[in-house]
């Protein structure tokens, strides 16, 4: 496609394409010069289920606002084109800074899965289902410090915890097993696509890697055990979480309650304004104490403001290669 003229805006580069939306690099032509990336959608190319994609991702970007969730910043039409003006993430995507790395450390892991995990509490708040969860959807803003930011909501649908679904949505090799079954699906089939991530995180590699779909349906269709790889060193809790998110059955697959409970994630203590609320509240709360005499509960609020100030600090410890 030859490149549009969005009005506004100056377009600098392809940043990348799929089957009916080319993304661009540009900048606001008027104020401050923001950098944005401006997905172009060929009218000409959308077939009914597309529109109502597109329809549905714009309706929910303009809901969605969260800080770990790509922000929509406007959106325009004209008669070729959809254009979607989004917030520019200048680190890539997770899928290229795991391939410069092979793979990555557990805690770098945690931290990434931690920034997921408060995308989709969010989610489930508004009972959205993201249904096409990969490495490739999952951006990158290297400053100040590394952030993921979840993208890409074209497959995106409204599902209730007690509603079912059977439409073929996602990418294959991130695909819940039920869907790809074609047998009826709920909204837990994104934490099967979060074990596939967190397992290719770790281990550099997809737990079905194949050389075709039907090989990858296969695998799949003969719920083949995923094993960790030998030699492969990880803690128990991340096991646990990796080993409960890879479930082929979604009746045994762990919840999002207890997903978001779980003690690999700890998002209690996860970096957030939040956080640093608690964190100084308990302090204030411990000084008083200490100078009461108190000082046994003192070190215990000592402790656990630690527990809201280390992550805050250590946030900043995943850098950009």
């Amino acid at each position: 496609m030859s490149v549009p003229h969005v009005e506004g805006y100056t377009i600098v580069g392809k940043i990348g394409f799929g089957t009916y939306a080319t993304v661009y690099k540009a900048f606001r032509k008027v104020g401050p010069r923001e950098v944005v990336a401006i997905k172009c959608v060929e009218k000409s190319k959308l077939s009914g289920t597309a529109v109502n994609n597109i329809i549905t991702e714009i309706k929910l970007l303009k809901l969605l606002k969260h800080k770990h969730i790509v922000e929509m910043k406007d959106f325009q039409w004209d008669d070729k084109y959809i254009y979607i003006i989004m917030e520019y993430c200048n680190g890539g995507d997770l899928s290229c800074f795991i391939r410069k790395r092979n793979k990555l450390p557990e805690a770098v892991c945690r931290k990434f899965l931690q920034q997921l995990a408060m995308a989709l509490k969010f989610l489930r708040s508004h009972n959205v289902c993201h249904m096409d969860l990969k490495p490739q959807n999952l951006l990158l803003m290297t400053t100040p410090a590394l952030v993921l930011k979840l993208g890409d909501f074209g497959f995106a649908q409204y599902l209730s915890p007690d509603t079912y679904h059977n439409s073929m949505r996602g990418s294959p090799l991130y695909m819940a097993p039920e869907i790809l079954l074609k047998h009826k699906y709920d909204c837990r089939v994104d934490l099967w696509s979060v074990g596939v991530i967190m397992f290719e995180c770790l281990f550099g590699r997809a737990p079905y890697s194949s050389d075709s779909f039907q090989e990858l349906a296969e695998k799949i269709k003969s719920q083949a055990e995923i094993e960790i790889p030998h030699g492969s060193s990880i803690s128990e809790e991340c096991q646990d979480m990796l080993v409960r998110l890879l479930q082929h059955d979604p009746s045994k697959r762990i919840d999002y309650e207890e997903f978001f409970k779980h003690p690999f994630l700890d998002l209690e203590h996860c970096p957030s304004s939040e956080s640093y609320t608690k964190a100084v509240e308990l302090v204030k709360q411990a000084v008083k104490n200490d100078a009461e005499g108190k000082q046994a509960d003192a070190f215990t609020q000592y402790c656990e403001a630690l527990r809201y100030f280390v992550p805050l600090i250590s946030v900043n410890l995943i850098k950009p290669k």
